[in-house]
């Protein structure tokens, strides 16, 4: 208790002496030779305080990332089994589905076909019926054929299949996404795209990375087309 007494007036004082710097650095101003003196030597005040703060606050947060890094451990030793098993669950479930869902079209195209020809040899069998009517009817071969013809000309409905899905719903289960992503299999012709003005130029988008190292490594040399280097003091 009494080194943890000592910790909070080290660091009170530590806290009460930061802050009376920045403010320091807030009211200065550099307006002659003098001030500029003066702002130098805040400065150097400044870089002193930064060390002190490191000193006395490094070994407080030093212990607590410890403390923490303890207990993260302690719950992944628990908690990342679990989820890769919740998570090898989930895929199970959603193989069966897809596998499920797979048998049910099928199944829904086979029924399908069925009564697809079903609906052909009743429009056949009407066909054949009204080409027997015209003859009774005293038309002729032809007349009768023709009659047959419009029928069968007529659009054949088949009545829609629809199964219902296999999987049971389960409620508290796994909730699944449909994600849905691109992949560039020609980026040659994604920029011939770009170029006629057929796609958004925010399709190709600079490498940033890669050109700040790049500015980096040449400074102002750097001459690439649409491209400058940039140098600012901080």
């Amino acid at each position: 208790m009494a080194e943890a007494a000592i910790k909070l007036v080290e660091t009170n004082e530590v806290e009460t002496k930061a802050l009376s710097i920045v403010d320091q650095a807030k009211a200065i101003k550099v307006a002659d030779q003098g001030t500029y003196l003066k702002a130098g030597q805040l400065w150097i005040s400044i870089g002193d305080m930064i060390k002190e703060v490191k000193d006395t606050f490094d070994p407080i947060c030093e212990a607590a990332h410890r403390a923490h890094k303890e207990a993260t451990g302690k719950r992944a030793k628990y908690l990342d089994p679990l989820t890769a098993a919740q998570r090898s669950v989930k895929g199970l479930m959603a193989d069966y589905d897809a596998d499920q869902e797979r048998i049910r079209q099928a199944e829904q195209r086979r029924l399908e076909e069925i009564a697809r020809k079903e609906a052909e040899e009743e429009a056949l069998l009407d066909a054949i019926a009204a080409e027997e009517e015209a003859k009774r009817n005293g038309a002729t071969k032809e007349e009768a054929a023709q009659e047959a013809e419009a029928v069968m000309a007529e659009p054949v409905y088949v009545p829609p299949v629809v199964l219902p899905k296999a999987t049971p719903k389960l409620a508290g289960g796994p909730v699944y996404r449909e994600m849905w992503s691109a992949e560039v299999t020609d980026i040659k012709a994604l920029c011939r795209a770009v170029a006629a003005g057929t796609v958004s130029t925010e399709m190709v988008i600079g490498n940033m990375p890669a050109l700040n190292k790049m500015a980096i490594a040449m400074k102002a040399t750097m001459n690439i087309p649409g491209v400058r280097s940039i140098s600012k003091r901080v």
